[in-house]
């Protein structure tokens, strides 16, 4: 009965999409190969670890993940390795592109710029 319930409660969460998924940002977030999607994903978490002034968006993880499991696309731990690989390539690029490791400017110019990796952050207050 308890794991009827939990399973029932977990679909019902699934179900809930992110008001930001039908947003083009989240397609695009959605349409990377996975390694690159979960690489977005895991700079943007660690930026906003930095950044006070910005918030993840842990609805639209959620979401993006049951897309992905729903589509039998590969998920994070399928990738692990090759996502960490892709989020060190982002991490330098992100550097190299606004001159800085300064998440605030980063998240500032990725937000601005309408990247895939700016729908997973918003701005505080």
């Amino acid at each position: 009965m308890r794991a009827g319930f939990a399973l029932l409660a977990f679909g019902a969460l699934a179900a809930c999409d992110s008001p930001a998924i039908g947003d083009a940002r989240a397609q695009a977030l959605l349409a990377l190969p996975a390694p690159q999607h979960y690489a977005e994903r895991q700079v943007a978490r660690e930026l906003v670890g930095q950044c006070p002034a910005y918030a993840y968006d842990e609805q639209l993880g959620d979401a993006l993940t049951d897309r992905r499991i729903r589509a039998r696309q590969q998920v994070y731990a399928q990738v692990k390795g090759a996502t960490d690989l892709e989020a060190d390539v982002k991490r330098r690029s992100l550097a190299a592109r606004y001159g800085s490791n300064d998440a605030c400017r980063i998240l500032d110019g990725e937000t601005a710029a309408g990247t895939p990796l700016s729908v997973m952050v918003r701005k505080r207050g």
